[in-house]
């Protein structure tokens, strides 16, 4: 996954080097459109998809990854996965679990190509060595807390934290958060604001509403998603990213 775009010859080359090293590797595209080091945009196309790989898959994280001596690289395993990339917390925001080993691969100066290093960690990892073989283990790596949604009694208050291809809204209020709200209060009536509009219902899907209506639902990743069937949301509603989101529990 990077942030490189597909115009220039950078995947190219990146997928290239790996393969210089071992042909058999199978490779893999998460995606190369993650806006330019956008660590929350990267964080949540990572989150989403590395656990649907097999445990044991080496994930390959190109941002923040010019030839500057603070952009550190890291490797570490995390739910049976492996990752490296640069030390920018992004692997801090895809789980809620801490990684079993963290390490430093070897420093890379301004001499070297540093896709030679860490493609050759990769392939390392690949090839079943250990994370202790690649790099020296560290505590020190960047952590950062996730945005999460505001939770009481009486209500949620959430953001829109990812708007995708289709113009779909997607928030940080948990499915999980909002069943125990109501299981608190006893399966309420409720209210969910986004900008001007205020929706009274849960729909199954995208398609349980006709053509040009809008749609509110708990989405396969389990948050709060707000589109318009057959049309973008962000663009016909007015809403930007970290827009607030309400639920308003109708408590007596």
């Amino acid at each position: 996954m990077s942030d490189y775009g597909l115009e220039d010859h950078y995947v190219a080359a990146t997928k290239g080097t790996l393969l210089s090293l071992n042909p058999q590797l199978t490779i893999v595209d998460i995606s190369h459109e993650i806006k330019l080091s956008d660590i929350a945009h990267g964080g949540y196309v990572l989150r989403n998809a590395f656990k649907k790989f097999p445990e044991g898959t080496v994930h390959f994280i190109t941002m923040d990854s010019s030839r500057s001596l603070k952009n550190r690289w890291i490797g570490l395993t995390l739910e049976g996965h492996h990752f490296i990339g640069t030390d920018s917390g992004i692997f801090s925001i895809i789980s809620n679990e801490n990684p079993s080993l963290v390490v430093e691969i070897c420093p890379i100066n301004i001499e070297t190509t540093y896709l030679k290093i860490v493609g050759q960690a990769v392939n390392d990892l690949a090839m079943g060595r250990g994370l202790e073989h690649i790099g020296r283990i560290i505590t020190d790596h960047l952590q950062l807390i996730d945005r999460t949604a505001k939770i009481t009694k009486k209500g949620m208050v959430g953001h829109v934290i990812h708007i995708d291809h289709y113009g779909n809204l997607i928030t940080n209020i948990k499915h999980t958060d909002y069943l125990e709200i109501q299981k608190i209060n006893g399966q309420v009536t409720f209210q969910i604001q986004i900008g001007r509009e205020i929706f009274d219902r849960l729909h199954e899907g995208y398609d349980a509403v006709d053509p040009g209506e809008c749609f509110v639902f708990f989405n396969s990743e389990k948050v709060l998603q707000i589109g318009i069937n057959m049309g973008r949301a962000s663009e016909l509603l007015g809403i930007r990213m970290d827009a607030s989101v309400y639920i308003n529990f109708n408590i007596q």
